[in-house]
């Protein structure tokens, strides 16, 4: 890819995740006491949330890559930290900035528009670097790992929330709850698109559970095997997959959030169960590890 064609995909990338922001931040204050309300939160990766913020430790100085509109980081700085937050999407960091500032938290934290891809970051600074839901996108997964591991500080942490593929089993069953249960899509057309599909259904129910197309990077970093790179640089501590298709469903459901919430709280249960007994893989990862 040439460096031009490069520097317009990385806008488009960032104008889109502006608009993804700017949408959010009409219904939900980017704030976590908003954020943990929201389906995805309430069912999914909010008690990982919760996991991260009380590793957090006064004075601690924390990066987050992919910071978005902010909630994360300024939730880490009411713990007493020392935050930085970057992405590619200037309005979601207007949008942090300018909450910021009307909600100052005991630590301190700072937004800026950077490209992690290539953004130089200083040696040994870092007590912890946060990505919720980025390594996927990134163009240089091994080259940010390399930067992130030699800009933590010896023992620094590395917080990771991201996706896998998803396998055959996880899309049939996805596929199926999300034909039973209301969604944007009407049932007459949803038959309509299964005779059509027919054997392509389940490629493409693949494809909507991991959002191809999304934007220019969705998924860019998937092949580059981030897992596989913070295995070889870091000391994992902790890693748990989950989310075998309970994320999927809800964010599909056409219904008001308290009932997405509670059909979500009721599917999460069976979700874990076929985690556990390895009867569906968990669609995402929570991973800590350590800079040894």
């Amino acid at each position: 890819m040439s460096e031009q064609d490069y520097q317009a995909l990385i806008a488009a990338e960032g104008a889109i995740w502006s608009a993804a922001a700017r949408d959010l931040a009409a219904k939900w204050r980017p704030d976590w006491s908003d954020m943990r309300r929201t389906r995805h939160y309430a069912v999914i990766d909010g008690r990982h949330i919760r996991q991260l913020l009380a590793l957090v430790q006064p004075g601690w100085r924390v990066l987050e890559i992919g910071c978005s509109s902010g909630w994360l980081a300024l939730e880490m700085a009411r713990r007493g930290a020392h935050v930085e937050g970057v992405d590619v999407a200037a309005e979601a960091i207007s949008i942090a900035q300018a909450y910021a500032a009307e909600h100052p938290p005991p630590g301190s934290v700072r937004y800026r528009v950077a490209d992690i891809n290539y953004e130089p970051l200083p040696e040994a600074h870092y007590d912890l670097v946060v990505a919720v839901g980025v390594l996927h996108h990134l163009a240089e997964v091994r080259a940010v790992l390399e930067r992130v591991h030699k800009a933590l500080k010896p023992n620094g942490l590395l917080f990771v929330i991201d996706p896998f593929d998803t396998p055959t089993a996880n899309a049939l069953i996805a596929g199926a709850l999300t034909f039973l249960l209301p969604t944007n899509v009407r049932y007459r057309d949803k038959i309509r698109h299964l005779l059509r599909l027919r054997t392509r259904a389940v490629e493409r129910m693949k494809a909507s559970i991991e959002a191809r197309g999304l934007s220019p990077f969705e998924g860019y970093g998937r092949h580059q095997e981030p897992l596989a790179v913070i295995r070889e640089l870091f000391q994992i501590e902790q890693l748990r997959a989950h989310n075998a298709f309970t994320g999927y469903v809800i964010a599909n459901l056409a219904m008001p959030e308290p009932l997405a919430i509670l059909i979500g709280r009721l599917l999460l249960p069976f979700d874990a169960l076929a985690v556990r007994l390895r009867l569906l893989q968990g669609l995402s990862y929570k991973l800590i590890a350590r800079r040894t």
